[in-house]
């Protein structure tokens, strides 16, 4: 399928008023119509044509008008570059026999809309394996067969559809800075400085128990406050607002519904006491509601930032690797990883960095990156990806990139999509997210009623108390909060989880089988004894070749006792085996 040109199939007429644009939400005075829509351009009407035909229109129920305005025609040459094999070395994390691997930062990713069609790629292009996003990075996770589609369709498909990827060849391996949310600020800003003055114009009304003599002053001070309100109401509350309002257009309703309805209420209350004249209203306590909760918000966004956990490639792979230094093997972090450091992977052992086989017979078991298990073997001078696992003996590699945390952690993450994750679906912390504010509606419901044939001036604060109180934004946080700090728990104590939906599969264990064996926590006061006939020099030095092959604590230790005696000769072992639970072998010498 070709992005580069829109059909021509379409219906252009003038309209009496300015109209918005069903997938860009810009206004337009001639508008393009399918199904009833009106569409700004050529592309928007296009995108829209494109996600009908394969069934993907959810994408406008999530959000109003949720798509990026897209920019007319491209030139088809403009990508031609990423069919080079230059580019793809340098933008590609992974590419076998079949599938490659790419990870693109997107700018104009800014809603739920714009992840729940990025992560349908796979239906609109056919090729694409699976594509997840990182929202807080805007970044997308693309796999893909190469045979059936390509690199350049890829980012053609993510341009025409409103999200052109950040390509630069000259810094593909920097690490971009986390963007700062500005809006944010800006809108505590507002609420901050209309609350302070507010309060301070309230002041009069505090002290003289609503009672002012001049009465010019009060209305004076009563309608600068409504006029300090209104951006704090439409500019500083909006997004709670918005976010009510995409959960009733799913017939949901979120954590955000109570604290939107509590500032509706509140603001309503405060416009009809001050145009009425019985009051001056509530929008002292309105302006504050959104101060603090915009507030914390932000301050449980940075609590949460702190707390990291999203860890590090540190947290799965807390083992060093051997670097080979002036001819000598040299235990070494994986941080500390350079550009041409030459490294000793063993069996079992996990390549850190991508780099280039110069000795030994490489067995690539690449089901951690690709979901595939099939042994991939590799020739002298093949390239071999982080993520891969040794199957054979003991190889020889030249690192050629640094070793990159995120795109480790990434693998990490995506890793789930090769497993059936039905299970996080049953979570008990979605059924009490699901009814909590429907429960807390009925409570004010209840509370109206009460008030309302005991005394009905308590109706609006009681309600309104209600609903702020509750504070519903606790329990959007207290499953992360508790399955992060677990996770931190666990993983100084050494157990480390894939991921925090294993805490509650820990809770279903109902056994418990324990290893007395000792194999990793007494290998190392174990005593060596060999049973047989002696040993003759030469014997000593292919057990010696073979146990140095193999990264397990038993062949370590053996490998240490022969080394304490006097063995030092190594000769190369060709047909390298490990088999688990029986011990190893291979050919020495020939």
């Amino acid at each position: 399928m070709s992005f580069v040109e829109a059909p021509a199939k379409k219906r252009e007429k003038p309209v009496k008023h300015l109209v918005q644009c069903y997938h860009c939400g810009e206004g337009c005075d001639t508008a393009i119509t399918d199904d009833e829509h009106f569409f700004c351009c050529d592309g928007c009407q296009f995108v829209y044509s494109l996600l009908k035909e394969n069934g993907l229109c959810n994408y406008y129920d999530l959000s109003s008008t949720p798509g990026i305005k897209v920019k007319g025609k491209f030139s088809s040459e403009k990508f031609s570059f990423l069919d080079t094999a230059e580019a793809q070395q340098k933008l590609l994390t992974f590419k076998e026999e079949k599938q490659s691997q790419v990870s693109f930062y997107l700018p104009q990713m800014h809603c739920a809309s714009c992840i729940w069609l990025l992560e349908n790629l796979h239906t609109i292009q056919p090729g694409i394996l699976f594509s997840k996003t990182n929202f807080q990075r805007k970044e997308i996770f693309v796999a893909f067969q190469h045979d059936e589609t390509s690199l350049r369709k890829v980012v053609e498909l993510l341009a025409f559809i409103g999200y052109e990827p950040y390509i630069s060849l000259n810094d593909s391996e920097k690490k971009k800075d986390k963007k700062v949310n500005r809006k944010q600020f800006y809108k505590i800003g507002v609420a901050g400085f209309c609350f302070s003055n507010i309060m301070m114009l309230s002041f009069p009304d505090y002290f003289s128990s609503g009672a002012i003599a001049e009465g010019a002053l009060k209305h004076l001070f009563t309608y600068l406050n409504l006029f300090l309100a209104l951006p704090v109401f439409f500019y500083s509350a909006s997004d709670f607002f918005v976010s009510a309002w995409k959960g009733l257009r799913q017939k949901f309703l979120n954590i955000d519904a109570p604290i939107a309805l509590s500032i509706l209420i509140t603001f309503s209350r405060s416009v009809y006491e001050v145009l009425s004249g019985t009051g001056a209203g509530y929008f002292d306590s309105m302006s504050g509601i959104v101060l603090f909760m915009l507030a914390g918000r932000w301050f449980q966004n940075k609590t949460y930032d702190s707390f990291s956990f999203d860890r590090d490639y540190k947290s799965y792979f807390p083992l060093g690797i051997t670097r080979i230094e002036n001819g000598a093997e040299v235990p070494a972090t994986i941080s500390s990883l350079k550009k041409d450091d030459r490294i000793i992977v063993r069996h079992g052992e996990m390549v850190p960095a991508d780099s280039v086989l110069i000795n030994g017979d490489a067995s690539i078991d690449y089901s951690f990156v690709s979901g595939e298990n099939t042994p991939v073997h590799k020739k002298k001078g093949e390239l071999i990806y982080a993520g891969a696992k040794q199957l054979g003996g003991s190889i020889e590699l030249q690192v050629i990139k640094t070793v990159n945390q995120s795109y480790i952690t990434q693998l990490w993450n995506n890793n789930e999509a090769f497993v059936d994750n039905k299970h996080s679906e049953k979570s008990f912390v979605h059924p009490w997210s699901r009814y909590f504010t429907v429960v807390l509606f009925s409570l004010c419901a209840i509370a109206g009623v009460y008030w309302a044939i005991v005394d009905p001036s308590k109706i609006l604060p009681a309600i309104s108390a209600s609903l702020i109180v509750a504070c519903p934004c606790m329990l959007l946080l207290s499953a992360t909060f508790t399955f992060g700090n677990m996770l931190r728990y666990f993983g100084k104590n050494k157990l480390y989880l894939k991921n925090a939906s294993v805490i509650e599969t820990l809770s279903k264990i109902n056994h418990i089988v324990f290893d007395k064996t000792g194999t990793l926590t007494y290998s190392s006061s174990a005593d060596i004894e060999f049973v047989g006939s002696k040993l003759s020099d030469d014997e000593k030095i292919a057990v010696y070749s073979l146990v140095k092959e193999s990264a397990h604590p038993l062949s370590q230790l053996v490998k240490d006792h022969l080394l304490k005696n006097g063995v030092e000769a190594v000769l190369s072992v060709s047909l390298y085996k490990e088999l688990a639970g029986k011990g190893t072998e291979g050919t020495v010498e020939g």
